[in-house]
Order: C-alpha cells, then sequence, then structure tokens
C-alpha cells in the first residue's frame, strides 16, 4: 500500500511540473516574437433606442369594420329603356354621368309643350287686341259692359294656359335633363343592378356607388369606455401589418341592455385600409397619466425578474431592474431607476454583461448622441 501512494505522489509531482514548464515557455514564446497576449473583446454590437415619457392610459382592443361614409343606391326618376350606363370599377366624378334613359317621348313631349306655348301666347295677343277695342267702344256707349267683362275673363285665361304651357315645357326639359343620372358625388361603380337595353320603372335601383376618399372605421366598444374617450382624440388602428394613429369623428354613446355596446366612427386614410376590411382599435380604458416607456425588445425577462441595459456617455452598458406597467403598441411602461436621458439596448442585450462597452448599429448611431 505504500508502495502505491509513493507511486501516486510521483506521479502528481511530474504533472505539476509539466504545467509550471509549460507556462514559463508560453511566455516566453510571446516574449520572443515581440507580442503581448491577447487583449479584451471588442465592444458588443448592440441597438438602442430612446426613453420616451408620455402619457400613458390602459388599452382594451375592439374590433371594427372599414366602411365608406356615402355607399349610395342610384335610382332613376323616370322610366325608359337604359341606353347607356358606367361600367363597375369606373371612377366617376361628381355630374358626371352614371346611366342614361332613352329621352325620345321626352324630346316629343318638348316639342308639343313649345306648340302649346306657340298657340297660347297668339291667342293673348288676339284678346288683347280685342280687349283694347271693346274698352274704346264701352267708352263711346257702342258696346254692352257684359261683352267686355267676358272679353277680359277670356284673356285672363289664356294667360294662365300660357303660363301653364309654360310649366309643361319646365317639366319636360327637367325629364329630359334627369334621364341622364348622374353621380351626386365622386364615387365608384362596384354594382350594376340593371343592364343597358331593359326598360325600368320610376324609382328602380340601377347601380351601387361607393365614395373610397372618404373612410371611416365603424367600432363597436363597450360603454365603459365613455369617460376616457373623445372627439378628436388619436387611436391606434391595426390590420394586418398595417397601422396608424387616426382621430375618433363621432361617439354614439347608446347601447342596449344585452350589449352595453355603443358606436364609435373613427376617420381613416383614404388608400390605407380597404372598405369592408377587419380592423383592430385601441381604446382608453383609464385615466391618462404621465409615464416612461421603453420598446418591449428592451425587456429583458428571467426568474429573478426582469430588466434593461442603458447605455451611459462612456458606451458602457447599465444594468437596471425594471417592473412592467401598462403596454402601448410596440411600447411597454417601465418602473425603476430609468435615466431618462440614456437610450436602451433592444437588440443584443441577452449577451451584454454589467459595465461591458457597446458599439452601435448604423441606425443606432443617431440615437445614442441624443
Amino acid at each position: 500500500m505504500k508502495t502505491i501512494n509513493l507511486i501516486w505522489e510521483t506521479h502528481m509531482r511530474k504533472i505539476a511540473y509539466s504545467a509550471v514548464l509549460f507556462t514559463s515557455l508560453l511566455s516566453v514564446s510571446w516574449q520572443s516574437v515581440g507580442q503581448e497576449p491577447p487583449a479584451e473583446p471588442p465592444p458588443a454590437l448592440v441597438e438602442v433606442e430612446n426613453v420616451k415619457s408620455e402619457m400613458i392610459a390602459q388599452q382594451i382592443w375592439v374590433p371594427g369594420t372599414v366602411m365608406s361614409r356615402t355607399d349610395s343606391n342610384i335610382a332613376t326618376e323616370v322610366p325608359g329603356r337604359i341606353t347607356w350606363m358606367a361600367d363597375v370599377g369606373d371612377l366617376v366624378e361628381v355630374g358626371q354621368v352614371l346611366a342614361k334613359v332613352d329621352d325620345h317621348m321626352l324630346q316629343l313631349n318638348y316639342e308639343q309643350n313649345q306648340a302649346n306655348i306657340a298657340k297660347w301666347e297668339a291667342r293673348v295677343t288676339l284678346l288683347e287686341r280685342k280687349q283694347k277695342r271693346f274698352s274704346s267702344m264701352a267708352a263711346q256707349a257702342n258696346t254692352s259692359k257684359d261683352q267686355l267683362d267676358e272679353v277680359v275673363s277670356e284673356l285672363e285665361i289664356a294667360r294662365q294656359e300660357l303660363n301653364q304651357a309654360k310649366v309643361d315645357k319646365k317639366l319636360t326639359e327637367h325629364r329630359i335633363e334627369i334621364s341622364q343620372i348622374k353621380a351626386p358625388f365622386t364615387a365608384m361603380v362596384v354594382e350594376r343592378l340593371q343592364s343597358p337595353g331593359e326598360y325600368i320603372a320610376t324609382g328602380q335601383t340601377l347601380l351601387r356607388v361607393v365614395d373610397t376618399e372618404n373612410i371611416e372605421a365603424s367600432i363597436k366598444a363597450p360603454l365603459s369606455a365613455v369617460p376616457y374617450i373623445q372627439q378628436g382624440l388619436s387611436v391606434l388602428v391595426k390590420s394586418g401589418d398595417i397601422e396608424g394613429l387616426y382621430p375618433i369623428r363621432a361617439i354614439v354613446p347608446v347601447g342596449n341592455e344585452r350589449s352595453r355596446m355603443m358606436e364609435i366612427r373613427v376617420r381613416l386614410q383614404p388608400g390605407d385600409y380597404a372598405i369592408g376590411g377587419a380592423v383592430r382599435v385601441a381604446l382608453p380604458h383609464s385615466k391618462y397619466h404621465q409615464g416612461l416607456t421603453v420598446p418591449r425588445d428592451a425587456l429583458v425577462l428571467r426568474r429573478s425578474g426582469a430588466f434593461v441595459y442603458q447605455v451611459d456617455g462612456e458606451n458602457q452598458a447599465k444594468q437596471i431592474s425594471v417592473k412592467t406597467g401598462i403596454g402601448i403598441g410596440e411600447r411597454i411602461e417601465v418602473f425603476g431607476e430609468i435615466d431618462e436621458q440614456s437610450p436602451v439596448v433592444i437588440r443584443g442585450a441577452e449577451r451584454l454583461r454589467e459595465g461591458q462597452k457597446v458599439r452601435f448599429t448604423d441606425d443606432s448611431e443617431q440615437v445614442a448622441t441624443l
């Protein structure tokens, strides 16, 4: 047993001696080539963004539908056969023709109205001359008073018939004008309900047109949100990858006992969202307060809690423990010893250590100097 222990001690001494010898040789080799041992690793590459102080409130997401403020079914005011109609997809300016109805009969009525006017104008002229003669004769007692009164009455009737003929002419002109159905506003034709060649009656719907330039979101929201919203308040609207801040145009604080929901209209920018599409809208559901927010990507989550890294003036990373508050889109409220003037790391924080030097991506250089 003593022999085995002696052999083991001798073996361990040889290993220790070899390690010391290797270290000495390595040091001599670095000195012999005139180089220093490897330096510290380069600063970590990170991306940063500013801390923001902003007004914050709890939010609820509610669904909505994109719709046009003007979506109309266009009907005809005169009966007749359709001779022309705008096609689906046509964008028609206000006042331009959407459809035409055959006006041949109306043109004939117009000519008849002109003939009636000419007839009654001649009748009035004749009776005016006759009245003058009978008035002169009555002054000389050469005719009876009754004959003069009869002429005056006939003249008045003729004048009223002439006025009626002129009114009939105006009505016919109006019917001819409205036989061409014109766009009441700049709109796109989205549906044909009749086709050229068909005969239509008065009031029959021809087309459906939609104003694509004035759109808004119709939202069903809980009545509990009424104290925290107002007209003109900008809210976040999202649809897939598209999002933006848009003002509330109208609030209708009227619900029912079952749903407890009301309608809110949010004005949207034309071209951003398709009419009929679904959107989600973030509405405030508490009073606003001032708070600090950081991007959600800045949070580093561990079992011990959450923290962020801020970069000081010497480009060193400083780890700060935080507690989270209200989320606002891609940002979140944080509580802790946050320096509002120092940016937070949003990319590369997982590999950082307290006090480690950092360098920035091109997008972050401007942020870091603020």
